[in-house]
């Protein structure tokens, strides 16, 4: 980590990953300095871009810390943006999302001051409309993740955790985030506020563009949460639309996991429609996959 925590250290470092973002940068940075500019120190991680984004930033050059160079990645340019980090609290942001007006002020008095803190609050999601936000346990990871413009992470938390696994290419956040919760000397707190505007897309609006962490994660899950939670977990990496539609439907998860994948005998989806709801629907996932 950086420097030790001093009577002048800001509240907030700031984190934005770039590249080629073009003028939606701009529209990210302006909602951060809109903020109290006593709070926070912004860091840029840019990927040598090769469009105009960086004559955006370079706009707003004497107030943030810019460093724009080819790397491996968001994970990779976040991690490298932790070690420059010298805030308590830090921030992660992507270009074309925007936090709320005078947020940072409004929620500086519910961030821990001493233990290590994992933060968490609501997102608008812009594309869909709608407030994403909840109060989480360990186990809601499994099938879901916090959107990382809602969270703020104390600063030791990452000597704590460690840093962002960088095998996972698009979800090493989801990774970070569980090993957070679980983490017993974590504090973890949720603040009914709507954090920031989220774009939506980028990088992790495919599941199937990190085959690592679709490996690797059900594993991790059976090995902590037991084996009907490793099931819940690959069957919503597998199909996570299909994976909705049955669980908020209460249906059992696992006799539908066990015959989307495995393809069953027909007679058992003879014997299931007289028990489960939603036969039809159940038919046609069986003949679609065969």
């Amino acid at each position: 980590m950086a420097a030790s925590e001093t009577a002048n250290q800001k509240m907030f470092s700031i984190i934005m990953a770039t590249y080629n973002c073009g003028q939606k940068v701009e529209t990210t940075l302006q909602s951060i300095f809109s903020q109290n500019k006593e709070l926070f120190e912004l860091i840029v991680l840019d990927g040598a871009s090769t469009d105009d984004t960086l004559d955006y930033i370079k706009n707003y050059e004497s107030d943030l810390t810019l460093i724009s160079e080819k790397d491996d990645g968001v994970y990779y340019a976040f991690n490298k943006g932790i070690d420059l980090a010298t805030g308590k609290y830090i921030y992660f942001i992507g270009a074309g999302d925007c936090l709320k007006p005078n947020i940072l002020e409004q929620i500086r008095e519910f961030l821990p001051q001493e233990n290590p803190g994992f933060v968490y609050g609501n997102c608008y999601f812009v594309k869909n409309k709608v407030y994403n936000g909840k109060e989480f346990t360990s186990t809601l990871f499994i099938r879901d993740n916090l959107c990382q413009q809602g969270i703020f992470y104390h600063r030791t938390l990452f000597d704590i955790v460690g840093k962002y696994d960088l095998r996972y290419k698009i979800f090493a956040d989801w990774f970070f985030n569980l090993k957070c919760f679980m983490h017993e000397g974590v504090t973890k707190r949720y603040i009914d506020f709507v954090i920031a505007d989220y774009e939506e897309g980028g990088i992790s609006a495919e599941i199937n563009r990190d085959p690592v962490f679709v490996k690797e994660f059900p594993l991790f899950v059976k090995k902590h949460f037991g084996i009907y939670n490793y099931f819940l977990c690959k069957a919503f990496l597998k199909e996570p639309y299909i994976f909705n539609f049955i669980y908020f439907r209460k249906y059992s998860l696992l006799f539908w996991y066990l015959i989307y994948n495995y393809s069953f005998p027909k007679y058992l989806t003879s014997f299931a429609k007289s028990y489960v709801p939603g036969y039809k629907y159940l038919k046609e996932v069986v003949r679609n996959k065969n």
